[in-house]
């Protein structure tokens, strides 16, 4: 499962490839926030321009960030995306139910007619009070929908207080975004960036904490964040000696008609079995290829 998601602007094409060679599972060609209006035409042509050509880089996969449905942006962003046969988008502003569906047709026109072309996979940016209360529609996620991310600036500023790390606002969305996810059997969503660049500390504490709460990885900003965050999501050794033991134990045909076991002073039922395969499944994705 990808853990890190780093952010080039779109408009400097010169460290996109930088961003390709920073160790990133994702580089996100950001062509909204990081990108003024006027400059926007160019960066949609340095996405045009790579139609899929990464030459030597790493085995990231390369997304846009794209503006939200329904501003002036978002046609000519997606279909610059299609041309430049990027792995998919991050959509801005995400709500999900109605808006999300109005969303996905519109991309479904985008991309009819284009041949080999599949629906785009998305991920949704969760940064708005209705995005938030969004993620409460039953079914409100279209297909395309691959993962749920946090963008904590720019849902401070809709709710009109001064941006903060942490709080009640911020615990009461990463808590929605993680059971939101799991109940649209997602992954894991993705944190908000860390905005202090120098503070190694801060972000270490701060993917601690994304972690502890059920969340699968960060955006970045600057790939010094990239180690940490491959770091700080990757399964521990105590967690993966935890689960090949209780997957042993689990497995032991002596025990294989128990509802639960006993290992060592703890008791396994199946839904600890089921965790314990999570991890080691996800240590197996961890591993050099």
């Amino acid at each position: 499962m990808a853990r890190s998601f780093l952010f080039v602007p779109g408009d400097r094409p010169d460290r996109i490839r930088k961003a390709l060679d920073a160790g990133a599972d994702a580089v996100i060609i950001d062509l909204e926030d990081a990108v003024r209006p006027e400059a926007r035409p160019f960066a949609r042509s340095v996405v045009r321009d790579l139609a899929g050509d990464f030459g030597d880089s790493s085995h990231s996969v390369v997304l846009a960030r794209v503006n939200p449905h329904g501003s002036a942006d978002f046609t000519a962003d997606v279909t610059a995306v299609l041309d430049g046969l990027l792995d998919g988008i991050v959509v801005s502003k995400f709500v999900a139910g109605d808006a999300a569906s109005e969303m996905d047709a519109a991309m479904t026109a985008l991309e009819a007619g284009r041949i080999g072309v599949h629906p785009t996979p998305v991920i949704g940016l969760v940064e708005s009070a209705a995005g938030v209360l969004g993620l409460s529609v039953p079914s409100g996620l279209p297909p395309r929908v691959v993962r749920l991310a946090f963008g904590a600036a720019d849902l401070y500023a809709d709710l009109r207080m001064s941006y903060r790390k942490s709080g009640i606002y911020t615990d009461l969305v990463m808590t929605t975004l993680v059971i939101a996810s799991a109940a649209a059997n997602l992954p894991a969503p993705l944190d908000s960036p860390h905005f202090s660049i120098s503070d190694e500390a801060g972000m270490v504490e701060a993917v601690g904490r994304a972690r502890e709460r059920g969340f699968g990885g960060t955006l970045c900003i600057h790939p010094g964040q990239v180690a940490i965050v491959n770091t700080g999501f990757a399964a521990t050794e105590e967690e993966r000696a935890w689960a090949v033991k209780v997957l042993a134990a689990w497995s032991d045909p002596s025990t294989s008609t128990a509802g639960a076991i006993r290992v060592g002073d703890e008791l396994v039922d199946e839904a600890m079995a089921r965790r314990a395969r999570q991890i080691v499944d996800h240590a197996a994705a961890d591993a050099p290829r």
